[in-house]
């Protein structure tokens, strides 16, 4: 495909009829031109005019004259208005309706492609007879005029991973909005650890007062070091809820969706001393920092008129389309509006917020352009949890580009659908969707993998998840049923997580070909300092066997020689290099994690503690052969020649497998001296 062909666009219009018109018919005018950054991006702005207002779903058309032969794509598609997952194929005019993100792979070469929200359009991809096309709108019909819209950037190039890196930058940079990248933002310190969330726990209304108190002291009587709790869903006071008591099963998600809020409360009969009282109570139970979950619209159906909240709030509020009374999508009310809600949730002593229901732009149809509010709605979140709760904010159901591009400074953002307990089809679906959304949202925030059972059938694949996520880790256990053996693996005794350093994504040999029918191995990737690490897993769709190898280049790092460690069963080895290690997994539940070392001639080679998942993340300090720890354990390392390790002045026994020596220490220590024969590191 010729990176210049993108600049030989067709614009089109929707006219009255919702047809296609070109726009040199005099009715309407466009241009789109076509700019290279410095670092060999190109990006496209659009100028247009339309008299009677352009259409609010379709507004511009622009096709690209390219064609691309003996290809494979991964397009991230919006599947619906909230999640994207990826989808694949080898023909350009199969790329779905709504693809937010497009990669093509045509031999070593790929092209990423990334349509954009500006202040007013929105642009998405889709397929037609001839290859592929963008297409813009504004959400209103009222938009006449653009000028200098970003439509959309791509580049090529051999190296996935930088081409992304670059894409993304160029996009934040561009848009020239505030836009951060994942390293330039803060992770609050309390996400550093293990949380627990109501929302599996306690189904339709049951959730209340005494339930999250008797849930607080099971973590504390199994010393299991939880150490915040989302109060999720549920909670509020909104009385049409009360009928999922004697509804039909299944009904509960459509009873949710016609409720409305009547007051920023807890349900009086769940939470009769109010909710600062049960946030108290599961503090002096030993959680200590408690967040409350609300979603954009004040409950699934907006807000109740005429009631309490209604009364509160209504300079700014509005009425959508479709009667829903919500936030009005502008930057002075809906800061007034959230500033309101967050300074409530922080007097009741809460600590944090879970905002839900973000990508919600598609309720203000004809209210606001979609480029206008999803920046207005995006700044007042973000100004708001920074002011009330130092940035602790979970941002939910928020992926839609209105949204991803537009947050400046919250870290934390959901990407994908609800957990599903119990339910083996569903764990393909999410991890697939969690690791390709890494590659992008994952540039620019910490991705949150969503909460898991420690009981379900799939927790142990779960819990590998969400150690390569890079992101929190939180459950949502019933009362009773929190396994303490499944969560140590993921954290120290504390409670803090071994977390990754980037966000989980899929290895570059995965990234255009559909792994659930490719017969090989599904591998996630994520790094921890100098280590790379890399998940692998059956996700064929027919439980088949699936054969392949796992090299350190899978985990992102630089071709050489290196040691591994594969934590379910202690393989362990030195790869010489451009050696990789044959893998066969027979059906879906089975799995590997493999942790890759640079090989130090003469050195030990650390691998932290073998009992954890990310087990070099427990290294915290090296200066030659002084090892700091930030506890102790089952310690680990790779030594060609016989060693000896020791720790408070003695010397301590090794076990060894393979190369691998292992050392048992005491939760306490903190340091360890190693000496390999005849030399001292």
């Amino acid at each position: 495909m010729k990176m210049t062909d993108f600049g030989k666009m067709q614009i089109f219009y929707t006219d009255a009829a919702h047809t296609l018109v070109p726009v040199n018919d005099g009715v309407a005018s466009a241009n789109a031109t076509l700019e290279l950054t410095s670092d060999g991006i190109y990006f496209c702005r659009v100028n247009a005019e339309m008299p009677s207002g352009f259409d609010a779903d379709c507004a511009l058309i622009l096709r690209p004259k390219c064609c691309a032969d003996e290809l494979e794509f991964m397009a991230c598609e919006a599947y619906s208005l909230y999640w994207c997952r990826p989808a694949f194929g080898k023909k350009l005019s199969d790329v779905p309706k709504k693809t937010a993100l497009l990669l093509i792979r045509e031999g070593e070469c790929y092209t990423c492609i990334l349509p954009l929200c500006d202040s007013v359009f929105k642009t998405m991809m889709q397929g037609n007879e001839n290859g592929f096309e963008f297409y813009m709108y504004s959400n209103c019909t009222g938009t006449r005029e653009v000028r200098n819209q970003l439509a959309f950037l791509y580049s090529s190039g051999t190296d996935a991973d930088a081409l992304f890196g670059k894409c993304m930058r160029a996009a934040a940079e561009l848009l020239g909005n505030g836009l951060r990248m994942r390293e330039e933002r803060y992770l609050p310190e309390m996400f550093e650890y293990l949380g627990w969330c109501s929302w599996d726990a306690f189904p339709a209304v049951e959730v209340d007062h005494a339930g999250l108190v008797t849930k607080a002291r099971e973590f504390a009587e199994k010393n299991i070091p939880v150490k915040y709790a989302i109060i999720d869903d549920m909670w509020a006071d909104c009385p049409h809820l009360n009928t999922i008591r004697t509804a039909e099963p299944g009904h509960r998600f459509e009873i949710m969706h016609q409720s409305k809020l009547r007051s920023f409360e807890g349900a009086p009969d769940r939470f009769p001393r109010g909710m600062h009282a049960a946030i108290a109570d599961m503090k002096a139970d030993g959680i200590p920092h408690i967040g409350v979950w609300f979603p954009t619209t004040g409950y699934w159906c907006g807000i109740a008129p005429n009631e309490e909240f209604y009364n509160e709030q209504k300079e700014n509020l509005t009425v959508t389309e479709s009667g829903r009374i919500t936030v009005r999508p502008e930057e002075k009310e809906a800061y007034s509006y959230f500033s309101s809600i967050c300074a409530k949730i922080r007097s009741w002593g809460a600590d944090f917020v879970k905002i839900d229901n973000q990508g919600c732009h598609h309720l203000y149809r004809n209210v606001g352009e979609i480029g206008k509010t999803g920046r207005a709605m995006q700044n007042a979140i973000d100004s708001v949890c920074a002011l009330e709760f130092g940035g602790a904010l979970i941002n939910c159901m928020g992926m839609p580009s209105e949204c991803m591009f537009n947050r400046k400074s919250s870290a934390v953002c959901r990407c994908s659908g609800d957990f599903q307990p119990e339910n083996r089809e569903w764990f393909a679906k999410n991890i697939l969707q969690c690791s390709y959304n890494g590659l992008w949202q994952g540039r620019y925030y910490v991705n949150d993998w969503d909460m898991w059972w420690t009981d379900d059938e799939q927790a142990a694949k779960n819990s590998l998840c969400h150690a390569l996520s890079g992101g929190p880790i939180y459950v949502s256990d019933k009362v009773g049923r929190t396994r303490r053996e499944v969560l140590m693996p993921l954290i120290f005794e504390d409670g803090r997580i071994l977390r990754c350093d980037g966000s989980g994504a899929p290895s570059v040999d995965c990234l255009t070909s559909d792994p659930t029918v490719s017969g090989k191995p599904f591998k996630i990737r994520n790094t921890a300092g100098e280590a790379g690490l890399v998940a692998a897993f059956n996700i064929d769709k027919a439980n088949a066997s699936v054969s392949g190898s796992v090299s350190p280049t899978d985990a992102g790092l630089p071709a050489g020689k290196y040691a591994y460690y594969e934590y379910f069963t202690g393989e362990n080895g030195i790869l010489e290099l451009g050696e990789c290690i044959p893998l066969t997994l027979e059906n879906n539940d089975i799995f590997r994690l493999y942790t890759f070392v640079p090989y130090k001639s003469n050195e030990p080679m650390l691998f932290g503690r073998t009992d954890k998942m990310v087990g070099v993340k427990a290294i915290t300090g090296r200066i030659g052969c002084d090892i700091s720890l930030y506890e102790g354990g089952a310690f680990g390392f790779i030594s060609e020649a016989p060693a000896r390790l020791y720790a408070d002045g003695g010397e301590i026994k090794l076990e060894r497998s393979g190369m691998m020596n292992i050392a048992h220490l005491d939760t306490e220590v903190k340091s360890i001296h190693i000496e390999v024969e005849n030399e001292k590191y």
